[in-house]
């Protein structure tokens, strides 16, 4: 069995606990981040600058790092507002995960539109999609690339390692964003994912 890599990481770059140095310059945020972290999520109508982030994910071709760009139920439902959404980062589908947390599957043509990306449903039922599913605690992910679970809830140490044993063999590489992890947190969430790596 291959060990499973864990992306560990949160949503948004506003750390509060003094993470970034002072004097470092707002949009050099991403990359400092990056050097630490392996993961991220952002809105896909984020305020951060899109462009500049998927210019240093290219550019760094050896860091194994993936962008999580979440969009809400409702954006998703609606085929406007998602082709809207997506005609901002359509030039970048390889290089990000489109992530939604629904309550039911999406329509034959939400998922035409977005055949050519990456994504992951976060659900509480199985969603009979086209698409891998796992069952992890109390959700079923389905995917077509990495398994995404996102958690709002702040965990402790037994909840971040029941969570990792019970994701460890679903596929060689899993993601978890923690919304509002800190540093201290995501370093003990990445040390129980090193020692689990099997």
């Amino acid at each position: 069995m291959n060990k499973t890599e864990f992306l560990i990481g949160r949503s948004g770059l506003g750390l509060q606990d003094d993470f970034y140095p002072d004097d470092l310059p707002e949009d050099w945020r991403f990359d400092y981040y990056a050097a630490i972290f392996k993961t991220l999520s952002l809105e896909i109508d984020t305020d951060e600058d899109l462009e500049q982030i998927f210019a240093d994910i290219q550019e760094d071709e050896d860091t194994e790092f993936v962008l999580v760009l979440t969009i809400k139920e409702q954006q998703l439902s609606d085929l406007k507002t998602l082709e809207k959404l997506l005609g901002s980062v359509e030039d970048y589908a390889d290089d990000f995960i489109l992530f939604c947390q629904v309550s039911t599957a999406p329509s034959k043509k939400i998922m035409d539109t977005l055949a050519a990306y990456n994504i992951c449903f976060q659900s509480a039922k199985t969603l009979k999609l086209k698409l891998q599913e796992v069952q992890v605690l109390d959700f079923v992910l389905s995917f077509n690339k990495y398994p995404v679970l996102y958690s709002s809830q702040a965990w402790d140490e037994k909840q971040m390692r029941t969570y990792l044993e019970g994701i460890k063999d679903v596929n060689s590489k899993t993601i978890l964003i923690c919304k509002f992890a800190e540093r201290e947190a995501l370093d003990k969430i990445r040390i129980i994912a090193e020692l689990l790596g099997h």
